[in-house]
């Protein structure tokens, strides 16, 4: 027994050395990060439409909470995270070279459309949830809310397959995603290893839940990327470079994560009003 586990630990340690260990908590960061910046702008995006609809907003670390404007608003977070993760998704072919900005921005860009996506994923299954309180201020057509939802699986499902071929293409060598096999392990620890550990560490940024409900739904971040690992085996348009492609530890972006959690945790977890006149 004890040969079999020593086994397994020695077989796990070179599959990680292959991949490359400072490629993978790249990617853990990387999707900490966009974890959280999807949630903040779902969040800033509804306390920016109750502003503008002549409400008062005030950002917390996991929520947003405004008075003195309609359900409409809570539509506001859906609009910034689908419109910004548009613009992100079509920039993101003219970012040049497999480095570790260009890993981080992709997980910014999928857990951002994630975010949008997912509400409307749900629209038809959640009366309480937010682009449903929304959605119900309109007088809207008998199935709207169906096509909606399809919508946004559809969303879902081409970003998560579609992301396959992206996250092979940061692979050190071309002979770590040389066949099937090897395209499935890289996948398993470049996206669902890092975006299963990013969802525990993301709790630290919106402790305490305080009823927002965001650390009880963080596990369904990570659902969608059992697509990306499902593609990655028949993704084959994608061969990596045939010279060693070597990657350094991300300090910078250790750096920027703590910082956010400095800022999250410090700064909005006691509230900030969106509105810049009633600071100080």
């Amino acid at each position: 027994m004890s040969s079999e586990v020593s086994a397994d630990q020695s077989s796990t340690s070179a599959t990680i050395r292959s991949v490359g260990p400072q490629l993978i908590f790249a990617s853990l960061l990387g999707s900490t990060l966009g974890i959280v910046i999807a949630q903040f702008l779902d969040d800033l995006g509804d306390g920016l439409l109750a502003e503008i609809l002549g409400g008062d907003a005030v950002l917390f670390n996991n929520r947003v909470e405004f008075s003195g404007a309609s359900d409409l608003a809570w539509a506001g977070g859906f609009l910034l995270c689908l419109i910004v993760g548009l613009i992100a998704l079509f920039s993101y072919p003219s970012q040049r070279g497999q480095n570790l900005p260009r890993l981080t921005l992709l997980w910014m860009i999928l857990h951002v459309l994630r975010q949008a996506f997912s509400q409307a994923l749900l629209l038809p299954f959640s009366e309480d949830g937010q682009l449903a309180r929304a959605y119900d201020t309109f007088d809207a057509a008998p199935g709207l809310d169906a096509v909606i939802a399809a919508a946004g699986g559809v969303g879902l499902a081409l970003i998560a397959l579609g992301s396959a071929s992206a996250f092979l293409a940061f692979a050190p060598h071309r002979s770590k995603i040389a066949n099937s096999r090897r395209r499935l392990v890289f996948a398993l620890w470049i996206v669902v290893v890092p975006v299963v550990a990013s969802v525990f560490l993301a709790i630290a940024f919106f402790s305490p839940d305080a009823g927002s409900g965001v650390i009880p739904s963080l596990p369904l971040a990570a659902v969608m990327f059992a697509l990306t690992m499902a593609a990655a085996p028949g993704t084959t348009t994608v061969r990596g470079p045939e010279d060693e492609r070597s990657y350094e530890w991300p300090l910078g972006l250790l750096g920027t994560v703590l910082a956010l959690l400095v800022f999250e945790v410090v700064l909005l977890r006691n509230g900030v009003s969106i509105d810049p006149t009633q600071w100080g």
